[in-house]
């Protein structure tokens, strides 16, 4: 079974309930781009169109019948929640699950894993398949409210059980050992951390043994091994619970800084101030 996302199939329910995309997407607070986007995307994603256009309105199909019986099983769920989808990386979702889990109230937040591109990233919270995105900035967009997140230093992290590294982390260090590097797409990391300068040879001329897009991958590989990866401070102490891992200052020749943000639609503003999202 084809997996879709419980906002298409809102959509889709809405479409038929209304016969007419316009009025579907001012009941939904959507722009009509979307609803025709959410259609074309599941036509290509199923292999069959699901409304048929007469000139009465889109009559649904029995594929259309479907997804609209599955929306309102899953909705027959949640009745009481409020439902938000969350794109974000690994240990942003870790640290906010804490601070969720605390919450008294009935609101949903469903993580999902964040696209590595810019674009995919923009597109999905545009069209509404996304609620929240928390990451590296996002080139300005109209449709979208952009505010800083989290701003950390950078540390070197490595194993508590090193061969080498016992209670300094020197340049020597740096240069001698392998490094992880957390790698997304070109430029994605580089964006979030002041200070990545891809033409300092510190950079530039380390020795990778490995590159992930998880940051919790990482962290595991770090303290199984002797190689060093450099982690937003912010993150260190939900790792140390989970790994032995040991935290060094950066050398003085580097000086790096992270930081990240969140964006939703501009829709969604009055209902986010509801939830305040100071709590995360």
């Amino acid at each position: 079974m084809h997996t879709i996302s419980l906002q298409k199939l809102k959509i889709i329910n809405e479409v038929i309930e209304c016969e007419n995309a316009m009025k579907a997407a001012s009941r939904l607070k959507i722009s009509p781009s979307t609803i025709s986007y959410t259609i074309k995307s599941l036509k290509e994603k199923l292999g069959t169109d699901i409304f048929i256009r007469t000139r009465f309105g889109l009559k649904p199909n029995d594929t259309a019948l479907a997804l609209q019986a599955r929306y309102r099983e899953l909705n027959a769920l949640n009745t009481s929640r409020k439902e938000y989808f969350i794109a974000t990386y690994s240990l942003i979702e870790l640290l906010l699950t804490e601070s969720i889990q605390s919450r008294d109230d009935s609101t949903l937040f469903h993580f999902i894993t964040m696209d590595a591109s810019e674009e995919e990233r923009l597109s999905k919270l545009k069209q509404r398949e996304v609620d929240i995105d928390i990451g590296g900035k996002l080139p300005d967009d109209v449709a979208l409210v952009s505010k800083k997140f989290l701003q950390s230093d950078m540390k070197i992290l490595v194993s508590e059980n090193h061969s080498t590294i016992d209670d300094n982390f020197t340049l020597s260090d740096w240069r001698n050992n392998s490094h992880l590097r957390w790698r997304r797409d070109l430029g994605s990391i580089t964006s979030m951390i002041d200070g990545m300068d891809t033409e300092n040879e510190l950079i530039i001329n380390r020795e990778i043994s490995w590159e992930s897009p998880n940051l919790l991958t990482m962290a595991y590989l770090c303290s199984r091994g002797d190689s060093v990866m450099i982690v937003p401070d912010v993150f260190i102490g939900a790792l140390q619970k989970i790994f032995p891992l040991k935290p060094f200052p950066l050398p003085n020749e580097l000086n790096l800084k992270f930081e990240c943000y969140i964006h939703h639609h501009r829709s969604l503003k009055v209902e986010l101030d509801d939830i305040d999202l100071k709590f995360m």
